[in-house]
């Protein structure tokens, strides 16, 4: 297989799902324009009686012109690629697995497919058959702890969680001008964020396969963080950061954002000093902490000016994130008995690639320090990216696919 840009090979043309809302999600009569509305009001399925619930978040009026600019300027692109416009829904071909649809959001799809493996590994106890043969309610379950993660946990800073939702039912806010139909919905405890997630409105504006999800989960993480936090506080260069870069590709601080919580613009450990005390000092800033999932970069195996600290090669979890050749995608280990920080025991990971349109189970036997006699390094041209990918950390390791053809 070879591994285009956005994954094995382009996905044939996808005619979106018609989205009808059902009449007690809606009120009857709303207009489908991006004029701001008050938001389109609480849903039938959540009441006091319902099993769990939590309070109704707050929401406020939605985006001013200036608040609209402000995000769409820190977001980086003046109109979203129309190839974000989908939501966050498992395809079929792996049962853990979420899907793809057009080239772009991989980057954001990708670290919400980690930490749902992640959520996985917790709620299996020990059993591999609990994420590779995971049931429908599980799976929905753990795609909600995921978003809960990104959104209140990491963007939130385990304070709170700001998610934009949309004043008209049909809108697909995709420019600075349709951005003032958002109105921030505001948690304030993981707990209510979860709930909430799980009833409508929430749950059809979010996991809807020809919604807007992904946008509006890229949108309430910004605005979660902060625009003007992560400028001042996050990225080494707040004149010229972006989350989405050439091609519509997600950066590098959108992903770390995602992962950890902080729009940091490097993957090595803690931060680094350049310059001098008498000329001042330029600070960079990589991964703060151990983090819950994992990363791994083709650009360090290339000595692309790169480099992944051990906090983010050897997460909590044994899952990773792999960036290669401009596409995310995903490794990880269905053993309990995995030790993520060790590098030098042999092991099996799965890999899964959410635009890759996976039918089988692509399961990968690594063996560290046995690098087979024909290579050198293991980072010659011609070899698999993800096989070069996965020894930056398991140096020198004997990559067997198990009769699944290398994504190269």
């Amino acid at each position: 297989l070879k591994l285009s840009a956005e994954g094995f090979f382009p996905l044939p043309s996808y005619r979106p799902l018609e989205f009808i809302p059902s009449s007690d999600a809606w009120p009857a009569g709303i207009m489908l324009d991006d004029e701001p509305r008050q938001f389109f009001g609480p849903s039938k399925d959540v009441g006091s009686a319902a099993e769990g619930a939590q309070p109704a978040p707050k929401i406020g009026d939605p985006l001013t012109a200036e608040q609209a600019e402000s995000l769409m300027g820190l977001i980086g692109v003046q109109h979203l690629p129309d190839s974000w416009k989908q939501g966050f829904f498992f395809a079929g071909y792996q049962p853990y697995g979420l899907q793809q649809v057009d080239g772009g959001p991989c980057g954001v799809i990708a670290s919400v497919q980690a930490l749902l493996l992640r959520s996985l590994l917790e709620r299996a106890g020990g059993d591999p058959a609990g994420v590779l043969k995971v049931d429908e309610k599980t799976r929905q379950e753990a795609l909600i702890d995921a978003l809960c993660e990104v959104l209140f946990r990491h963007a939130g800073d385990n304070k709170k969680a700001v998610l934009l939702i949309p004043s008209a039912a049909g809108a697909a806010p995709l420019n600075a001008s349709q951005l003032r139909c958002l109105q921030p919905a505001v948690f304030t405890s993981f707990e209510q964020l979860h709930f909430h997630l799980g009833q409508r409105p929430y749950r059809d504006l979010l996991f809807n396969p020809s919604g807007c999800g992904v946008p509006l989960l890229l949108y309430s993480v910004v605005w979660s963080r902060g625009v003007e936090g992560i400028r001042e506080r996050d990225v080494d260069d707040p004149k010229t950061c972006s989350m989405i870069g050439a091609h519509g590709y997600c950066t590098q601080e959108l992903v770390n954002l995602m992962l950890f919580g902080r729009a940091y613009s490097n993957v090595f450990d803690g931060s680094k000093r350049l310059g001098s005390a008498q000329d001042g000092w330029y600070v960079m800033q990589g991964a703060p902490a151990r983090a819950k999932v994992g990363f791994l970069s083709l650009f360090e195996a290339k000595n692309d000016c790169i480099e992944v600290g051990s906090r983010l090669k050897g997460p909590l979890s044994p899952v990773w994130v792999v960036c290669a050749e401009s596409h995310y995608s995903v490794l990880f280990s269905a053993d309990p008995t995995v030790d993520p920080k060790d590098s030098d025991r042999g092991l099996e990971l799965h890999y899964f690639d959410q635009f890759g349109r996976q039918d089988r189970e692509l399961r990968l036997t690594v063996l560290p320090r046995s690098l087979p006699d024909h290579l050198t390094t293991g980072f010659e041209d011609g070899e698999s990216i993800i096989d070069q990918c996965i020894r930056t950390k398991w140096k020198q390791a004997a990559v067997d696919w198990n009769g699944a053809e290398k994504v190269l």
